[in-house]
Parts: structure tokens; sequence; C-alpha cells
């Protein structure tokens, strides 16, 4: 592990405000310039080391709640051991959606506690890593947190190699003890293990689309804001064109980013026949950035409903991210560079869907689309 001197910490941490002020548009909305001052030096002053640095530095910028402005998750800070697996939250808790082989026949099954510490403690103890955007941040943000040993030990949770889960299935709960992994290892997603599963909870590309008979509906995935080579986005709307089908499903569940710009042929098609089309928005918990903003277009549209799950991005946030290095660490940290605005939306304030529809873990168990399995009631 890299050690660092005061002076050499003084210096990036200097630089690090620094900078902040210098590209954030408000990193001291939510705290003020003279607290974030006084919390970087005391979370730094008895850090001697990289691994430590990185980790004061995380707890720092949660406090600017802004998911786009993170420390960048070095093998530095981190190391190449991860824990192999992953939770989501899904209506009531944390499932277990993809583990390494080690954990395979537990996927599906809901995290109770770790070690000797509830979920409860544990999203108590993570809430200070975390940065607040909304009310579904601590939430959607903590899964990807439980998987670092470094993080875990840090905040007392872990104190050995090991760490034992505890989790729930099918209504007896089990302990599992886990030792780290090599974070390369390719994990079991539960789809996988899933027979027969719905088409539209599978991700397949950045986008593709199929008829969908039973809701007389166009189903349209739109993954990721980038526009394909081999399929545009004006193809994609001549396709529907031709369909003749009365409905329009664009599902955004998955989409976190890109340029929001690449859905504008469909938009604008939408917009000369607003009137012809009832149109659809499946959102979840993974939609945010340029896909909230194709949200919202899409949503002031005459005839379009939403159904889903809260996104954890909001409409008016922070983005455009830039990077700069630490001179003496070299950690790098990304921030913001611009504010996004939509009228009717405070910084903070969540989209909600028309509909708001929970994905349950009994439907995909048994490989069942909560969201259009819902659409099938209504359209």
């Amino acid at each position: 592990m890299k050690t660092l001197s005061t002076q050499a910490i003084q210096q990036d941490i200097k630089e690090l405000q620094k900078k902040l002020e210098e590209i954030h548009p408000n990193p001291y909305k939510y705290i003020s310039q003279k607290d974030f001052s006084t919390l970087l030096t005391k979370n730094t002053e008895s850090v001697n080391n990289i691994q430590d640095l990185g980790l004061a530095i995380m707890t720092i910028l949660a406090k600017l709640n802004d998911g786009h402005t993170y420390l960048d998750l070095s093998y530095e800070v981190f190391g190449t051991n991860s824990f192999m697996f992953k939770f989501r939250f899904l209506n009531d808790g944390y499932y277990l959606i993809k583990s390494s082989e080690t954990l395979s026949d537990y996927l599906g099954s809901k995290l109770i506690g770790i070690n000797d510490h509830t979920i409860q403690d544990i999203e108590t103890s993570f809430a200070t890593l975390i940065p607040k955007e909304n009310e579904t941040s601590l939430s959607y943000y903590l899964p990807s947190k439980l998987m670092e040993p470094v993080i875990l030990e840090s905040l007392n949770i872990k104190d050995g190699q090991s760490i034992k889960l505890k989790l729930e299935k099918e209504g007896r709960t089990v302990s599992v003890d886990i030792e780290p992994e090599d974070c390369k290892n390719k994990m079991v997603s539960i789809s996988e293990r899933i027979p027969n599963i719905a088409n539209t909870i599978t991700v397949q590309d950045t986008y593709w689309f199929e008829e969908i008979a039973n809701l007389s509906a166009f189903y349209f995935q739109f993954n990721e804001c980038i526009e394909k080579e081999d399929l545009t986005i004006t193809e994609v709307v001549e396709a529907f064109e031709k369909s003749n089908l009365p409905n329009l499903i664009i599902d955004l569940r998955n989409n976190k980013g890109g340029d929001s710009d690449v859905l504008n042929p469909l938009k604008r098609f939408l917009k000369e026949y607003k009137n012809k089309y009832k149109v659809v928005t499946i959102t979840g918990a993974d939609t945010y950035s340029s896909a909230i903003i194709n949200l919202l277009e899409l949503s002031n549209l005459p005839s379009t409903i939403s159904v889903g799950e809260v996104p954890h991005g909001n409409p008016t946030h922070y983005g455009e991210v830039e990077s700069f290095i630490l001179p003496n660490s070299q950690l790098k940290i990304f921030t913001s560079s611009k504010i996004f605005r939509f009228n009717g939306y405070k910084l903070g304030e969540t989209f909600k869907p028309t509909h708001i529809v929970p994905t349950r873990i009994q439907d995909l168990i048994q490989g069942k689309d909560t969201q259009t399995e819902y659409l099938s009631k209504i359209l």
C-alpha cells in the first residue's frame, strides 16, 4: 500500500477543493465552504496512505449529494479482490441477482444482514458514503458498495477475511460464509437460471424492438443513448410506422444515459403524430442522466403515460462530467461541470411515474416482467 507524507496529503486535498470550485457548478449547495474545508482537514489528519485517503475523499464527496461527483474506484484504493455478489433493491428489500458460482444456489434470496449487523444497521453505516440525490439513492448505490471488502472493513462490518451473509430464501434463514475473489471473475445472473424468462427483462443490445401481440404494441427497449450503425433510430421509427400498431412501449429501465439527442427522430415523429398513438414509457431504478431527459420529453407528449419504478436520477440534476487527478496520490476524481434544469423540478426532486409499479421478486423468479404484466391490465 502506497504511503503518503502529511505534506503530500495536504497538497492533494487543497487541489481537490480548488478543482471542485473551478469545475462544479455549485459544490456548496448542501454543505458550506467552511464546513467542507473543516471536514477535509478532520477526515485526513490521521491519514498516511492512499487507501485511507481514498476512503476519506469518498466520504467527503458524498456531502455534495451529486452522483456524478465521485472517486474513481481504482485498484490502489480498493484492491483487486471483491465479494462477488450483487444485490438489488426490489420493493421490500435487497435480493441477490448476481453472484459467483459459490453463491449461485442462493440467487433470489433476500439479504437479512452481514455478520452481526442487520440490514438496517448496514444502511445507516453506508449512508455516510453515498450521495443523497433523492430518496432512492441509498438503496440504489448500497449494493455496489457492499462488494468492496475495504469499505466493509472501514465501517467495522467486516473484521476478518470472510463475512457471513444472512439470507432468507423460501421462508427460511440461512448463513453463508464467503471470501473475496478476483474482481474479474465472472458472475452468474439470476436471469441465466430462469427458464422461459420474458424477453422484455433481458438486455440484449444497445436497443432492439419486437411486436407484442397481446398488448397490440410495438415494444422498443432503449438501453443506452448511443446510435447503432446497423440499426438507426430512424429505421426503428420506420419499423414502428409499418407495424400499424396503436401502442408504443419505450423501455428505459436499463438506460443510464449517453447522448439524449440520439432519440430525436422518434421524438419528432411522435410530436407530428401526437394524437395517433398511445405511448408508454417504462422506468426503472437504473434510469439516469440523459435517459431522464428523454423520459421527460416523452412524458410531455399527449397520450403518454409512464409505468415502473422511481428512477435514481433526477430531472434537474448535475452532469456533463469532467475529471482531474490529484498530484501526489494520483487518485482520479470525476465531477459535474453543469446543472441541467427542468421546469417543475427542483434539485433533489424525483420523477414519479404515472403508475408506480415496483419489480416483484416473485415475478422475476418465475421469469415474468412485472411492468409489462401490469400493462396488460391498462392497455
